[in-house]
Order: C-alpha cells, then structure tokens, then sequence
C-alpha cells in the first residue's frame, strides 16, 4: 500500500483525462461479439478495462493495449473459459448475459469487494431465458444457450446487464427487453445503444423497454472513445475550488450520465467555458451550496461532496443508497472522509447532507476506492493544511496517472512508503 501527502495548492493547467472506460466496455464487447477487428483510440490505461482484456482473452480474443489505442481481434471460436472480472462490476454484469450466446461455458470469478455485488437479478432473467446458470453469487458459472429472444426485467438494482443483454441481441440478430419498475441509470443504455449503432444494429427504446431490430450490419475499423466524465469531473472539481483546470477533447452535451457535473459546479457559482478543445472550469467568485439527485449519476458523489466542502451552506446529494455496494461502502467513506478534514456530513433517508466551511486537512482512508482517493485530493488542494491518503495508488482501477495529472496543474504532492 502507498499513501500520498498533498498540499494545498493553487492550480492552473491542463488536465489529460482517461478515455471513458463506459464506452471501452462496450467497443471492446461489441467488437468481440460482431467478429471484426477494431482499434480503439483514446488514453485507455485502467484496471477495470484491463479486467475486460484480459476475460476476453481467455475466452480467444487477441487483445492488445497500448498507450493510446486498444486493438481487438476477435476469434474464430471462442472457448470456454475461467474469467477473471477482479473488481470491475462492469465486466461482471455486461458479460454474463453475453456467455450463453458464444456458445461455450463460462465460470465468472473476482476481488475485492466484486464478489458481495448483487448479481441476482441478472442471474434470474438469464435462467428465466432457457442459459444454465449455477450460482447467484461469485463464483458463477454459465453456459447453455437462450430459449427465447424476449427478455423480461423486474425492478432492476443496475442499468448494465440490460447494456449487456442489448449487446447479446445483437448478436442473436433481434429481439426485445421488457424493463418493469424504474430502470438505473438510464443513461449508460443510451451509451449502449450509440455504440451498436456503429455496428449497423437498430435500437429502438419503447414505452415497455427496448427493442433490437437487426443484428451487425457495419464493421468499422476504427472507433474512438470520448474523454471519461467520471474522472473529468474531479478535475473539473478542482478547477471550481482551487483556481482553473482545462480538460481537453472533454464531449459536452454527452450520454454519459457523469457529465451533469457541468451543469452542477456552473450551477453552485463555479466558472464553466465550453471550447473547440473541451471545457474550461475555474474558480469563481465563491460556491454556493447546491443539491442534485444521484440516482443516475453514481459515480460523481465523491467528486460533488469533495466540492460540496467549499460551497457556502448544505448541500444535499439524494438517491445514494446504491453507493453501499460499490468499491467500499461509498456512503460511509464519503461521509468519514469529510469528517477527517474538518467537514460536518451525515447520511439520513437515501441522501448525504453536507456543510460547507473550513477543510483542515487531515488523512483520509481510501479504503481501496479509487474515487475516494480522488476526491481526497480535490479536498486537499483547498485546505489549509496536508491532507494525507492512505492507499493512494488505488487510483489506478479507473485513473491512471491521475496524481501525475494533479502535479502538472500545479498540485503539490509528495508520495510517502
């Protein structure tokens, strides 16, 4: 484990932001199924996406990451095989319903905290679809083939196995989902929906779920994944609390979810200059308190609760209660982090309420949470004194070089073994 100690720090500069792994999910999988070669171009270096790779490899994909570029080769047959999914919940969900139209068997295994997400509502409608499924929980295995090309979900807890048995459809040449409650993160669908696009596949959102017309029809050679929003918007964060932050090739409006961030920070008085380049955020006048609903943007509590310290009274971030299973119990951390520098938080019915005032710095456990120890940094570059991260390297699950990035805009930051 290594831990960093950061300063506070006035910054300036432009931050380089990961490609989105949402969308290097999707390319990679879709890519794979369609049986055509695809380079992906973008800064693609994380471990969630190394996690898909390296499944895709055992089940006969070649797979080669670069620097800037992802090249996929699909098999001629694939193979059954032991998949590794490590901590990546999206490799987990948006694979399994993939598994029984590869015809192979599959046994899905994973760390950390993969192995207590809930997997039963993806389990259940794969069973109800005629695949053989043993086991509701890590590990599982796969294998068989679907009954039927109509799939019915009951009150679903992700929006990524729906992503993922879109995605199986496809490759079935059609079919239809039928979603029953409110669907999570709808977004991330959409996402879904634009990257089979690419491949010719006809996607129709009804009132009742979805409906694939066709299955791959265009084959492109090359595809290139936007700038990632969830990790933009902790740059973005510290623009809005320390001085002014560029990210480049940054797609804004966008499909994902995350990039509601924008509008958020622009919202509580931060200032947001969209370009020809990406997007500008800097600190404005002062921040005030804001509130926004997470339901459909998970991923940015940590980043709008580390902004949320510096705006002028409470904010308020609803529809949490989904944060508990992520890579720490997300609720706790976010509230035990602030409260390690200084700030009041507290969790009640479903939100995070938090007062804005003095950061004081301190030292926050990441708990292996990658998001965690980004936001510790957003804290740190406003605080009065050091804010100390313990296990800061976890950083690389989505962000690689996110400390590098935090150093070349004026961040000051010393690593300590």
């Amino acid at each position: 484990m290594t831990d960093i100690l950061l300063y506070p720090s006035a910054v300036s500069g432009i931050a380089r932001v990961p490609a989105s792994k949402s969308y290097v999910h999707r390319l990679m999988i879709v890519s794979a199924l369609s049986g055509h070669r695809l380079t992906i171009k973008g800064s693609l270096k994380s471990k969630d996406i190394e996690a898909t790779a390296n499944c895709l490899k055992a089940l006969g994909a070649k797979v080669g990451i670069g620097e800037n570029s992802i090249e996929i080769a699909p098999p001629a047959r694939f193979k059954p095989a032991l998949l590794d999914a490590a901590e990546s919940g999206s490799t987990l969900r948006m694979l399994l319903p993939v598994i029984p139209v590869l015809g192979v068997e599959a046994t899905f295994t994973g760390r950390g905290r993969l192995p207590q997400r809930p997997v039963k509502d993806v389990t259940e409608v794969l069973k109800k679809a005629g695949a053989r499924v043993e086991g509701e929980s890590l590990p599982i295995k796969v294998g068989g083939g679907y009954a039927t090309k109509v799939f019915e979900i009951e009150n679903p807890v992700s929006s990524q196995h729906v992503s993922g048995i879109l995605t199986a459809l496809a490759a079935l040449g059609g079919g239809s989902i039928t979603v029953k409650g409110k669907l999570p993160s709808e977004g991330y669908v959409s996402m879904t929906d634009e990257v089979l696009r690419l491949y010719g596949v006809d996607v129709v959102k009804t009132d009742a779920g979805y409906e694939v017309g066709s299955g791959f029809t265009e084959f492109p050679a090359e595809a290139e994944a936007e700038t990632d929003w969830s990790g933009a918007a902790f740059m973005a964060a510290i623009g809005a609390v320390a001085g002014k932050v560029s990210v480049p090739a940054a797609k804004y409006p966008s499909l994902q979810p995350d990039s509601v961030c924008a509008e958020i920070l622009k919202r509580a008085g931060a200032k947001v200059e969209i370009t020809e380049t990406g997007i500008v955020f800097s600190k404005g006048e002062k921040l005030n308190a804001f509130s926004f609903d997470a339901d459909s943007s998970p991923d940015l509590v940590p980043a709008m609760a580390a902004a949320a310290a510096f705006a002028d009274g409470v904010s308020v971030i609803r529809g949490v209660d989904r944060l508990r299973l992520k890579e720490s119990d997300r609720i706790a951390s976010v509230v035990g982090m602030l409260d390690a520098t200084g700030i009041e938080a507290r969790y009640s019915d479903n939100a995070i309420y938090i007062r804005g005032g003095t950061v004081r710095g301190g030292t926050v456990d990441a708990k292996n949470d990658h998001r965690i120890a980004m936001a510790a940094a957003v804290l740190a570059t406003g605080a009065e004194g050091a804010v100390k991260i313990i296990g800061a390297e976890c950083v690389d699950k989505s962000f690689a070089g996110f400390f590098d990035e935090y150093v070349k805009i004026g961040g000051k930051a010393e690593w300590v073994k």
